[in-house]
């Protein structure tokens, strides 16, 4: 079956990168050094991800400093520390570095976390994650085994040895780099052995059929402590050091694979990438960094990828990882991995009723699966959605959200479609700079200042002060004994204007979008992504999941 079992601390022989020989490869990270002013440790890096041509090292190291590519890791929205991975040591394999973010031993959330339900009474489709850190590894995972089996009832759901056996051999198949290149299999030649120093078993098999079968001989270990670790070396080793990193490189992400913030090693996108559709490039955006469409992701993966980043940072994603070939989706929070599924890919259509499913393994909010009603009242987004732009508004239009009313929120809690919000209205303003709407857009909503439905009697708010809140310091209303006027001001309750109390349903759908985005719990937006300003509840009645 063309296979070949071999031990190694480093990954060297024919595993190893190649790179230019003897005194060459000197002159080449001198060069490197005189170009860039790096250091010799990222020199040796860089020229290695680029097989010992200092023009395309060079590139590489500039595009990273610069965040080209327009992708880049999205799995945290905390600060990361992303060392160069170290020169080889005694103790540090060469390898190590594209890793893992420190010469030690992974802590216990990567030693410890198994790819199974873990035993107990919890759902037995689920994978429990005790620890934060590999929840992007487990949400790949977990992904693709639902991806064969989303359509069955959640009770007929199973991360069982053969399932993940399937999901194991698909990794790594779509990680080979060439048709014909070797399977590789790597666990530690001392079980439970995750020190630098530890020598590696690599197992190289040619056959494909040959792997499946090795990969449920060994499923036992994938699914114990430590066997996530074998996958992720497993994966990275199948690809090759060298192109991981080269891969990593190109658009702009930086290595290691697993990046450390705050005590934690977390996964990042990267990685990800890697363990859904075989490469590690990191950009999931719509487009490059050209701006040419970003197609590298079509066809690649069973799975998709909806990211509250999208959301926040007005990048889209591309449209192949918000419709998969498969109805199963990997959540990512902007420091969290989750993921969702339905049962069969929803209607796109306005107005659709669907089920999705959504499974968190890490406490506070799991272990937990949750069932929800989604109403997609805009269907789904449809092609990049254009920035928004500020256009100045008109008399009549909301030109503010104040706030939410208190009493509702105490009344109806985080159903903020049921809530009342204070509002105040634009007037004409000539210090107030922004283009005119253009004629071929719809006007906006316009609101009567005196309609009796949205008036409040008592203490009111000026529009006037309210507007100079910033410069006076003074947030305090109108009292009920004033109704007439404001003493602040001194002028008319008419001529300064006063908010408006307005119902959810009655928001024009920009600002219904405002507060749905201000109140919204963490998943909504991460689905709204795909199914815009959808209504999302758990079938129950219990609240909404974390995630």
């Amino acid at each position: 079956a063309g296979r070949r079992t071999a031990a190694s601390r480093n990954g060297a022989g024919e595993l190893a990168a190649s790179s230019p020989a003897g005194g060459a490869e000197s002159d080449f990270i001198a060069t490197f050094m005189a170009f860039t002013g790096a250091t010799p440790e990222q020199a040796s890096t860089y020229v290695g991800a680029s097989g010992g041509d200092v023009e395309t090292a060079v590139a590489l190291f500039f595009a990273s400093q610069e965040g080209v590519g327009g992708g880049g890791d999205i799995a945290d929205d905390i600060p990361t520390s992303t060392p160069s991975p170290a020169a080889p040591s005694h103790d540090v394999p060469e390898w190590w570095g594209t890793i893992w973010p420190a010469p030690e031993q992974p802590p216990d959330a990567w030693r410890f976390q198994r790819l199974d339900r873990g035993g107990g009474d919890g759902w037995r489709g689920g994978i429990p994650q005790p620890l934060n850190g590999p929840c992007g590894v487990l949400a790949a995972v977990h992904g693709l085994i639902l991806a064969e089996q989303h359509m069955r009832r959640p009770e007929d759901i199973q991360v069982d040895a053969a399932s993940l056996s399937r999901a194991i051999h698909g990794i790594l198949s779509r990680s080979l780099p060439e048709a014909g290149a070797a399977f590789r299999l790597v666990r530690p030649r001392s079980k439970g052995d995750y020190r630098p120093s530890a020598e590696l078993e690599i197992t190289e098999i040619l056959d494909s059929q040959a792997a499946a079968e090795e990969i449920r001989q060994r499923v036992v270990d994938f699914q114990g402590p430590g066997g996530l670790i074998d996958l992720v070396y497993s994966v990275v080793f199948t690809r090759g050091l060298q192109l991981v990193k080269t891969e990593v490189l190109f658009e702009g992400g930086e290595l290691p694979l697993v990046p450390k913030a705050f005590g934690s090693w977390f996964c990042g996108v990267e990685l990800v990438s890697l363990l859904i559709r075989g490469n590690a490039f990191g950009n999931v955006a719509a487009f490059n960094s050209d701006g040419s469409r970003n197609s590298r992701w079509d066809g690649a993966s069973p799975i998709g990828l909806l990211s509250r980043k999208e959301e926040e940072s007005g990048m889209s994603l591309a449209e192949a990882l918000k419709t998969p070939p498969h109805p199963v989706w990997i959540l990512h929070s902007g420091d969290h991995f989750t993921v969702a599924w339905a049962a069969s890919m929803p209607s796109p259509d306005a107005g659709a009723r669907f089920e999705l499913y959504h499974w968190n393994g890490l406490p506070p909010a799991g272990p937990r699966l949750a069932k929800l009603d989604v109403v997609a009242s805009r269907g789904v987004a449809t092609g990049v959605a254009a920035p928004p732009k500020f256009y100045k508004p008109e008399p009549g239009e909301i030109d503010e959200v104040v706030q939410a009313d208190p009493e509702d929120k105490q009344a109806f809690p985080d159903d903020y479609r049921r809530w009342r919000y204070e509002v105040m209205l634009a007037w004409n303003r000539p210090d107030l700079q922004g283009e005119p709407r253009p004629p071929e857009l719809p006007p906006a909503p316009k609101f009567q200042q005196d309609d009796p439905r949205y008036q409040r009697t008592g203490a009111w708010r000026c529009r006037c002060c309210y507007d100079r809140r910033f410069q006076t310091m003074d947030f305090s209303l109108v009292p009920a004994d004033s109704p007439d006027a404001c003493g602040k001001c001194d002028k008319s309750r008419q001529e300064c204007g006063w908010s408006l109390w307005v119902p959810f349903v009655d928001l024009p759908p920009k600002w219904q979008s405002t507060v749905m985005r201000r109140h919204a719990k963490k998943i909504e937006p991460i689905l709204w992504t795909k199914w815009p300003a959808a209504e999302i509840s758990c079938s129950d009645g219990s609240p909404l999941p974390g995630c």
